[in-house]
């Protein structure tokens, strides 16, 4: 009897240890799944920032062109989500090229060579990390 009873404990443990194993590997592939489920809505919402980008380019160059207060209105509300995202716009006129942000897209004559004079397209940062490049004219 006492036999049984020691097969019938041992065969317990074994299986409260297996459920145990069990119960970790589950909340284990929860939190590994709800890692890779934030990673993929943050590589989704920067595709789609790479997207609304060449739109607010028209947008600013028709600010530029046309003086409507809707237009500007409107390229307002766009940087005012943008900025809600945690995008930021490079700052580059002015300032010595930096490979790391500015895509150079050609040289004017200047005064010091190596500082970016004209932007041509707006770069834009997202938590410290380049989403796109600003494309600068540099001073040779």
């Amino acid at each position: 009897m006492e036999e049984e009873i020691e097969k019938i404990t041992q065969e317990r443990d074994e299986y409260l240890a297996g459920w145990k194993r069990a119960k970790a590997d589950l909340i284990n592939y929860k939190k590994e799944e709800s890692q890779r489920m934030r990673i993929m809505a943050e590589y989704a919402e920067q595709e789609l920032l790479l997207r609304v980008f060449p739109i607010l380019d028209n947008l600013e160059r028709a600010a530029k062109e046309i003086p409507d207060k809707g237009i500007a209105q409107i390229l307002a509300q766009w940087k005012e989500f943008l900025k809600s995202r945690g995008v930021e716009e490079i700052e580059c006129v002015g300032t010595p090229f930096n490979p790391e942000v500015h895509e150079a897209v050609g040289e004017v004559d200047g005064k010091e060579p190596g500082i970016v004079a004209e932007e041509v397209e707006k770069g834009y940062t997202r938590d410290n990390q380049i989403i796109r490049p600003a494309k600068v004219k540099v001073t040779k």
